[in-house]
């Protein structure tokens, strides 16, 4: 006997930013919908909460009225389409559904018996005091209702144990869907073949940089024992450094595969704090999918992601930072080593095809589960 053909669902899934820009919605829920909607037959489709005119402004410091008229005009229109959610066969949410207010838009959801998966990847019910950003920066993370989203969710999806670990407090139906690379997009690239300068790479957005600060001693001691090229991509450039090239190059979509392959080595220095164990190591991963040599601080994640001596290595202190990259440096073997087995560990758990399968097994369940009116 023949098997049944699963029933297509529809998926809204209420983001917080326009697509193809913001790394917790590309990583993710972005990624996976092409495989959804190929393989799995739930599509989706995509309603940002910002306009592109808030987006670009929040980019920029200052301008708070500005930013607090166009957020008001973005949840104006949230709340006029409200009622789409209800033609849907459920929802996702990514991180909230309105900057602005409360969880007006998930109690509307569950008084009205729409399914919805709840997804971040961050510890985003934390005050983020380890990383810089104004104040518009913590009006949209509304930490104060994500425990409230958790309760209503029919479901909750996050990249790492310790978040998993917060959200059972709050709802038992939990599910650990890893942060995950588009494989066909992020090639192995060849290597530099040891040209100097020996060129580390970090990445991240202008609201992560005080992470790469860091491990600036670090950076600036290597840079006296050999010549060093830092490259950083991102929407915004740290400072100079002493002994240290700076190669800044303004990140975009387009770019961010070539960019982060034009280093020798990735680096994703973290402090171990409680927003940082909250990370996804979203950096380790793009750097071992490009096929680069990845040092990492064995914080949260990144010690499972990277096995230190096997597909990477680690770094906690600032001698220890100094060493790993020095070792790298002057051998190119090892590089390569790491590097190649780097990419299979992307290859083996961490593709956007698995995440889309664990994904769309969260989706059919809550939806099959669910009585709709």
């Amino acid at each position: 006997m023949a098997e049944s053909t699963p029933p297509k669902i529809r998926l809204l899934a209420l983001v917080p930013r326009p697509l193809n820009r913001y790394a917790n919605q590309r990583f993710r829920i972005e990624q996976w919908a092409p495989h959804l909607a190929r393989e799995h037959g739930i599509t989706i489709e995509f309603e940002p909460y910002e306009s592109a005119q808030l987006a670009e402004l929040l980019e920029t410091p200052g301008r708070r009225g500005q930013k607090v008229l166009y957020a008001t005009r973005d949840l104006v229109r949230r709340w006029r389409r409200r009622t789409r959610a209800l033609t849907f066969d459920g929802c996702v949410v990514v991180h909230e559904a309105s900057m602005l207010g409360g969880a007006w838009y998930e109690r509307y959801l569950a008084r009205h018996h729409v399914p919805f998966v709840y997804d971040f990847d961050d510890a985003i019910w934390m005050n983020r005091s380890d990383v810089s950003g104004d104040w518009t920066t913590r009006l949209w993370r509304s930490p104060n209702k994500v425990p409230e989203i958790c309760r209503l969710a029919s479901a909750v999806t996050v990249g790492n144990e310790y978040l998993a670990s917060f959200v059972r407090r709050l709802n038992a139906n939990v599910t650990i869907v890893r942060t995950s690379i588009d494989v066909d997009r992020y090639r192995v690239l060849p290597p530099r073949n040891g040209a100097a300068p020996f060129t580390i790479v970090w990445t991240g957005s202008r609201h992560t940089l005080p992470y790469l600060e860091s491990i600036r001693p670090a950076l600036e001691r290597l840079g006296r024992r050999l010549p060093v090229r830092l490259r950083v991509v991102s929407n915004a450039a740290p400072s100079a450094y002493e002994h240290v090239s700076l190669d800044f190059v303004p990140w975009s979509p387009s770019i961010e595969v070539s960019a982060l392959a034009e280093g020798d080595v990735g680096i994703m220095p973290l402090p171990d704090t409680p927003t940082a164990r909250g990370k996804c190591g979203l950096k380790a991963l793009q750097y071992m999918a490009v096929g680069r040599a990845t040092v990492v601080s064995p914080v949260g994640i990144n010690s499972e992601i990277v096995r230190d001596g096997e597909n990477g290595l680690w770094a906690e202190t600032t001698d220890q930072w100094v060493a790993k990259l020095e070792q790298l440096a002057r051998d190119p073997s090892l590089r390569v080593r790491l590097a190649q087995a780097g990419r299979r560990t992307i290859e083996s758990g961490y593709t956007a095809a698995h995440s889309a399968r664990v994904f769309a097994g969260v989706v059919r369940g809550v939806v099959a589960r669910t009585p709709r009116a």
